[in-house]
C-alpha cells in the first residue's frame, strides 16, 4: 500500500505571497501551521519584511532565488544565501526583520512555520541557526536528485536542527519516472508542494503551485513525474499532542500563553528595536 492524497489546496493569494494554511485549517497539518510561497518576478532594490513579532512558533525560511538578511531582538543576525535554510524559534516572543536581496530582480522563497512543543520550547528562549546550500546533502539517483533540507533521506542527514521531529526534502524528478520514500514512522503528517511540472500520486494529479495533503498513516510514498518532469517538496512531521491556538503572528497551546506572548511582543515594540539587541 502507498499513501494516498486526501486533499489538494490551491492557496490564497495576497500580493506576492500564496498561502496554503488558513485560520480555518491551521490544526490540520500539525505540527506545521503555515506554508507560504513568496514570489516576486521583478524587484527594484531590496524587499522583505520590517520588524514584526512572533511567539510560540519556529519560522523556517528556504529561499530559492535571492538572499535573505536576518536580524532579531534575541541578538541574532546573518545572511542566508539562496538554497540554504534558516530556522528561527520565537519562543516566548521576539521581533525580527527579514531583508530580501533579489537575484537579477527576482525573489522566490518558501516559508514554513512549526508549532513549538509546549513543555520545552513554546515559552522558551529565542533560537536561530542556518545551514547554507553547500552544507546540505544531495542524494543523486539515476532518475532523481533529492536535497535533504531537514531530517534524512536514505541515510543522508542534514545538519539543520529543527525544533520538532520532521523531514524536509526537495526533489527533482525526470519525466515519467517514480520517486519512492519511506517516511519516518511517527511522522504521520505529510504534504507535497509542486514547484514545477506535474506529478501523479496514486492516480491523483498535482500541478505546479498546488499543495497535496497525504492521508495520515505510515505507508511509504510514491510520486510519479508526468511528461515534463517535476520539481517538488515533501514535508513530514510528528504531530504535537497539544492544542493549536493562533492570532496570526503567534501560535500557542493555550490562551494564557498566547496572551503572554502577545504582551511580550508589545513590550518589545514599545521599548524600541534598537534597545533590544
Amino acid at each position: 500500500m502507498k499513501r494516498q492524497i486526501r486533499e489538494i489546496r490551491n492557496g490564497s493569494n495576497h500580493g506576492p505571497v500564496n498561502s496554503y494554511v488558513s485560520s480555518a485549517n491551521i490544526a490540520d497539518l500539525n505540527p506545521f501551521v503555515l506554508w507560504d510561497h513568496f514570489y516576486m518576478p521583478h524587484v527594484e532594490g531590496t524587499t522583505g519584511f520590517g520588524f514584526h513579532g512572533h511567539s510560540g512558533v519556529a519560522t523556517i525560511s528556504y529561499p530559492q532565488t535571492g538572499d535573505i538578511e536576518h536580524e532579531d531582538t534575541g541578538g541574532h543576525s546573518g545572511l542566508l544565501k539562496a538554497g540554504g535554510v534558516q530556522i528561527m524559534s520565537a519562543g516566548s516572543g521576539l521581533l525580527h526583520k527579514e531583508t530580501v536581496y533579489p537575484d537579477n530582480f527576482k525573489a522566490d522563497a518558501f516559508q514554513l512555520w512549526v508549532a513549538l512543543p509546549a513543555k520545552t520550547q513554546e515559552m522558551g528562549p529565542v533560537a536561530y541557526s542556518t545551514v547554507q546550500l553547500n552544507q546540505m546533502p544531495i542524494v543523486e539517483e539515476p532518475n532523481s536528485a533529492t536535497k535533504v533540507v531537514i531530517g534524512q533521506y536514505k541515510g543522508n542527514k542534514s545538519t539543520a536542527k529543527a525544533p520538532v521531529d520532521m523531514t524536509y526534502l526537495h526533489i527533482n524528478l525526470k519525466p515519467e519516472n517514480d520517486w519512492h520514500h519511506s517516511v519516518e514512522g511517527s511522522q504521520t503528517t505529510v504534504f507535497i508542494y509542486v514547484r514545477y511540472g506535474s506529478v501523479d500520486v496514486g492516480g491523483v494529479a498535482i500541478s505546479s503551485g498546488e499543495l497535496g495533503v497525504f492521508e495520515k498513516g505510515s505507508e511509504p510514498i510514491n510520486v510519479r513525474a508526468l511528461q515534463q518532469g517535476a520539481e517538488f517538496l515533501i514535508v513530514s512531521g510528528t504531530p504535537l499532542e497539544q492544542e493549536i491556538i493562533s492570532n496570526g503572528a503567534s501560535v500557542h497551546s493555550n490562551t494564557s500563553n498566547l496572551i503572554a506572548g502577545t504582551q511580550k511582543i508589545r513590550q518589545l515594540q514599545s521599548h524600541g528595536v534598537s534597545q533590544n539587541h
